[in-house]
């Protein structure tokens, strides 16, 4: 592993990051900050608009397939529309099989190569935009990236930046979930839209995951247990192994899905794995989501594989470390919200769900011919740090 790569992955690297990140950005929105001329945005908005681009370079999966919805309400609602998306060069194969004429990614050595970030800005510059929306607004980055853009019109949040776009979205009084931001969005301009977030899977994809399966254990999994999580997010060792020993006692078959941040805790959970579990392969990131899509429910914190899971229709026991992490947790009928729970509990409200059979369909999205996004040199990406996050 690269020096640069641990350092990122510290914990104590990342605490001390996200401090950082906060003092720079509350500086820098007070200087940004202006009173607010922008207009509410309206179904007119889109009327004349043939190209639009969804700004959203962020690294962490379950941000990325939350914005996608928004793809999904572009599409559908009106088909006419060349849709391109920023994304970033961790999550950008998120986006394969949807309905996007180009798929944008921002890297991180583009801080340290700004050559790149400059060929980046003006290929989005010869795209000619006619409108560009910043699908969140806790972006710098993506605002630096929108107004580069040069779109002929520009959508944000009507937030502390209102004043820097023409035109804003609100959100409605108490939709505070992070899922409610792509809904209001599409529904201000005057398109349906879900309020969870999005992922299409192929049938090669679900072929092979199902392949991988029967590779593993001859008996389908009644579960699957994602171990990551992101700094306060993340549940200690000791209890995803008490989890696999009551997993074990109740006679559950279940699979740990674990990333390259949990390497290191892979001896232990072989161990405990009992005569009921498995420990799955390292895995690629598409492979792991359509491997993820084939079972009946997920065992996970806050993280982004909960919100795969979510997208791809997978019930979600959510075992939640802080409150805080309400607002990021799913809302479906079948998914179920522990916070700070023992192993026992969390096993226990498996009895009171109702098994769930994963479909064998195509997960891919279909509109009008179009140009189709150039295939992603990332598809193959291992499953990565971004997994561990919201």
């Amino acid at each position: 592993m690269f020096l640069l790569t641990r350092l990122r992955r510290h914990t104590a690297m990342r605490q001390l990051g996200k401090r950082l990140e906060k003092r720079a950005k509350a500086w820098l929105y007070r200087l940004l900050s202006a009173s607010s001329d922008a207009t509410p945005a309206t179904p007119q908005t889109l009327e004349g608009v043939r190209r639009v681009l969804l700004v959203r370079p962020n690294f962490r999966i379950g941000n990325a397939l939350i914005s996608a919805r928004l793809i999904q309400a572009l599409a559908a609602g009106r088909p006419d529309l060349e849709i391109d998306y920023l994304a970033t060069d961790t999550t950008v194969s998120l986006f394969a099989g949807m309905p996007l004429t180009h798929c944008h990614a921002l890297g991180r050595d583009m801080l340290a190569r700004p050559w790149k970030l400059a060929a980046l800005w003006r290929t989005l510059r010869r795209r000619r935009y006619d409108l560009a929306i910043q699908v969140a607004d806790t972006s710098l980055t993506g605002r630096l990236c929108l107004k580069a853009a040069g779109a002929r019109r520009t959508l944000g949040a009507d937030s502390r930046l209102a004043g820097l776009y023409d035109q804003v979205y609100r959100l409605p009084p108490g939709h505070n979930h992070v899922y409610d931001v792509a809904a209001a969005i599409a529904r201000t301009l005057g398109l349906a839209c879900e309020a969870r977030p999005w992922m299409t899977i192929s049938d090669a994809e679900r072929t092979r995951a199902t392949t991988g399966l029967r590779q593993l254990a001859d008996e389908p999994f009644e579960v699957g247990v994602f171990v990551g999580g992101h700094l306060d997010k993340r549940l200690p060792l000791d209890f995803w192994l008490a989890l696999c020993d009551e997993l074990n006692a109740r006679g559950r078959r279940f699979m740990v899905l674990i990333g390259p941040e949990e390497t290191a805790m892979r001896p232990a959970l072989e161990a405990h794995r009992g005569p009921h579990g498995c420990v799955a392969p390292a895995m690629g990131l598409r492979d792991f989501a359509a491997t993820l899509a084939q079972l009946p429910r997920l065992i996970t914190p806050d993280t982004g594989p909960m919100h795969m899971a979510v997208a791809l229709d997978v019930p979600v026991t959510a075992v939640l470390n802080t409150a805080l992490s309400r607002k990021f947790a799913p809302r479906g009928g079948a998914d179920r919200v522990l916070l700070s729970p023992t192993p026992a509990q969390v096993v226990a409200t498996l009895d009171a769900t109702t098994p769930r059979v994963p479909e064998s369909r195509d997960g891919t999205f279909t509109r009008p011919p179009r140009e189709a996004a150039a295939p992603s040199r990332q598809a193959g990406r291992s499953f990565g740090p971004a997994a561990s996050g919201a």
